[in-house]
């Protein structure tokens, strides 16, 4: 079909063969951009995807440009309650077994679809989007490049008297100058004790010397995401402990790059990063997670947790981030974003 990726949807309907399924029905914005790219907006359009074709139901304002942009995509035009529609026309279709995910419906949408009989699935569509395609990783890598380059040119930029703001503020400008359409997520820049906070919003705090900096960012580029988190001192009288934690941090890093394999769980891979920290005697400081999973959102399927039991898919797509964080003095993340091969991991960049 023009304009669908064909090999994403060969993915979607392998699962549905696999899963004994003959519909799914799409409604959450990125798994309909997983398929037709940035078209419809959010809360606009519902998708049947069956084995004879694809069916959208949609605001008529988008009828003219989705038949243009997709010709073998069935449109019906409808301004609201799309689900009585796509009901409907399952069941013009025959299909006996559709399914769609009870956690991305609204209540009402998710009770009419159970009243026809149709079957609740979770994480679906999210376990068919984690395996990434070569495209799909190329473009990361693209987008990783864009986040890099922003790294090599703010750390230029990093003066005393400079605010957080006005750092995330380059930040953010250098990434969209280069092509990156929106931020993964607000630009974090922690100066100090600010850093102790993993996920502190840039505020107004200036920059001093000899004062630890945090900066944790990513953009979207073509639609998928790249985050990075460095630390450095700004000075030159770096305090021995903030040296031994950054270094600890970057060990551990370091460590699961070389340890991790595939047919390793969440759990096992952050094991690798947290043993480290432990053995260390900081474990108690290393307060979130090794990583999670990236692709068309900031945070996906793959999660490098103790609380992931499931093995780490190929070209599933991962942050590995060891931090800690000393309450009152400083905090240090080291992140670079992964793929699973059969080797072990590689580095997107």
């Amino acid at each position: 079909m023009a304009g669908i990726d064909k090999i994403k949807l060969k993915n979607v309907y392998s699962a549905l063969t696999k899963n004994k399924l003959d519909g799914l029905i799409l409604s959450d914005v990125n798994d309909m951009k997983y398929l037709l790219g940035d078209f419809f907006c959010e809360g606009e359009a519902t998708i049947l995807i069956h084995k004879k074709g694809i069916l959208a139901v949609s605001r008529p304002l988008y009828e003219n440009d989705a038949k243009k942009a997709y010709p073998q995509l069935k449109f019906i035009a409808l301004e609201e309650k799309q689900h009585f529609e796509i009901i409907k026309q399952a069941k013009a279709l025959k299909l006996k077994a559709v399914a769609f995910d009870e956690a991305k419906e609204y209540y009402a949408q998710a009770k009419e679809y159970k009243k026809a009989g149709f079957k609740t699935v979770s994480n679906f569509i999210n376990s068919v989007r984690a395996t990434k395609t070569e495209q799909e990783i190329k473009i990361m890598k693209e987008a990783a490049q864009i986040a890099y380059g922003a790294l090599l040119y703010i750390k230029k930029e990093i003066k005393a008297g400079v605010t957080e703001k006005q750092i995330a503020l380059k930040i953010e400008m250098f990434m969209r100058e280069r092509g990156a359409t929106a931020m993964s997520f607000v630009p974090l820049v922690s100066f100090g004790a600010n850093g102790a906070n993993p996920h502190h919003f840039p505020d107004d705090t200036k920059l001093t010397k000899n004062t630890a900096v945090l900066l944790d960012f990513g953009c979207v580029y073509k639609g998928y995401c790249s985050d990075i988190s460095r630390c450095f001192w700004f000075g030159d009288k770096v305090t021995p402990e903030y040296q031994k934690i950054l270094d600890l941090a970057i060990l551990a890093h370091d460590t699961v790059v070389k340890k991790a394999k595939y047919g390793m769980t969440g759990a096992e891979i952050d094991s690798i990063s947290r043993g480290v920290i432990e053995k260390a005697g900081y474990g108690k400081y290393f307060i979130h997670r090794t990583g999670h999973g990236i692709g068309m959102q900031d945070h996906e399927l793959a999660d490098i947790s103790q609380l992931n039991k499931n093995k780490i898919g190929l070209n599933y797509c991962f942050s590995i981030e060891p931090g800690i964080y000393l309450p009152g003095k400083f905090g240090v993340r080291y992140e670079d974003c992964f793929y699973m091969t059969a080797k072990g991991i590689k580095q997107i960049k």
